[in-house]
């Protein structure tokens, strides 16, 4: 098929417009129909140009032809930035450190592959004397203001370009409200903050939320304004068994649990423990594999205990909340009146 310059003109252009207009209501969005070529472009964009508003994350389905947009956003940081500090320690611990395999934690520059950037991957790499072993062994998404089907479908795509991947978790944080709506015209807000000479600063914009106690549980209110309220922040976790993970099956491979707004995360704690032993398990033969006169016992038998910090999260997603409710008051201010 002979692809037009001003077809990928147009398309680029777009996904461009898309990420770089302020428009605080539109945070995610799907093109259909797109050339390969658009994805590749707006990828370079992206990373060669600082003028494009933090990292976005874009998953092309070339099959389907579709292109998957996601703005930057600290709703979508807080949780992993939590889960890749304990991973972190876990994977560069001394007996990690002391195998010849070479694990990564990222959270948005990795590609795992060249069609999709999941919000936390963790791979292994082995470099052995016929080959070199790229493995993919966590992958991590957040659903926030975006259909969790959507996700759903991120994650299978993922899954079938690396069916060796031992663990997938999938956060999604919900608001009361499915879509968010700035401020409509002459509304009280409107009145207010549209009388300012330039966007306050982010002290002075929170500042205007009064005497209210800060809490997850109660919305950011400003000049009569509801600029987020949190409903809840769940957790999946699937670990693979004798077959590639299925994120359609309900089995006792998936664990289920609550973060916010009651705390009942001890399935998702006992499933991401197993999944750090079953990558533990997996390096240890790996690197038996690799030089198999080593001694992995230290290894093979260390202690693996998944230990979060879940209320220290939860601090995390107040600030994140914080952070876009400012972020979408500012970029309101940007749009046209």
């Amino acid at each position: 098929m002979l692809i037009c310059d001003f077809d990928l003109q147009d398309q680029c252009g777009d996904v461009l417009m898309f990420l770089a207009e302020p428009n605080p209501e539109e945070e995610f969005a799907e093109f259909s129909d797109v050339y390969y070529g658009v994805y590749s472009i707006v990828e370079h964009i992206i990373e060669e140009n600082d003028a494009v508003p933090g990292r976005p994350r874009l998953t092309y389905f070339e099959d389907e032809r579709i292109l998957l947009v996601e703005k930057f956003g600290s709703m979508h940081e807080a949780p992993f930035c939590h889960l890749q500090s304990i991973f972190s320690s876990f994977l560069y611990g001394s007996h990690l450190r002391d195998c010849s395999v070479d694990t990564s934690v990222s959270r948005v520059l990795g590609l795992m592959s060249a069609s999709a950037i999941p919000d936390l991957l963790i791979t292994m790499n082995v470099m052995t004397e016929d080959d070199w072993i790229h493995e993919v062994l966590v992958i991590g998404e957040c659903a926030f203001a975006q259909d969790t089907n959507s996700v759903l479908r991120k994650i299978k795509y993922e899954i079938a370009s690396h069916p060796e991947v031992l663990m997938v978790i999938m956060i999604v944080i919900d608001e009361h409200h499915a879509q968010y709506r700035s401020p409509g015209r002459m509304s009280e807000a409107w009145q207010i903050l549209r009388r300012e000479t330039s966007t306050l600063s982010r002290s002075s914009f929170h500042s205007l939320r009064g005497a209210t106690a800060r809490s997850l549980k109660e919305p950011i209110v400003v000049a009569g304004h509801t600029w987020c309220h949190l409903e809840s922040v769940r957790f999946h976790v699937w670990v693979r068994g004798d077959e590639a993970i299925n994120v359609d099956v309900d089995n006792e491979l998936l664990a289920r649990g609550t973060l916010f707004p009651n705390q009942e995360m001890g399935a998702v704690d006992a499933m991401i423990d197993k999944g750090m032993v079953m990558m533990r398990d997996h390096l240890a033969a790996v690197c038996q594999k690799v030089a198999p006169g080593s001694d992995i016992s230290a290894l093979r038998d260390s202690s693996v205990t998944f230990r979060p910090e879940w209320n220290r999260l939860l601090r995390d997603l107040m600030r994140a909340v914080d952070d876009t409710a400012y972020d979408r008051y500012r970029s309101w201010c940007d749009s046209p009146p």
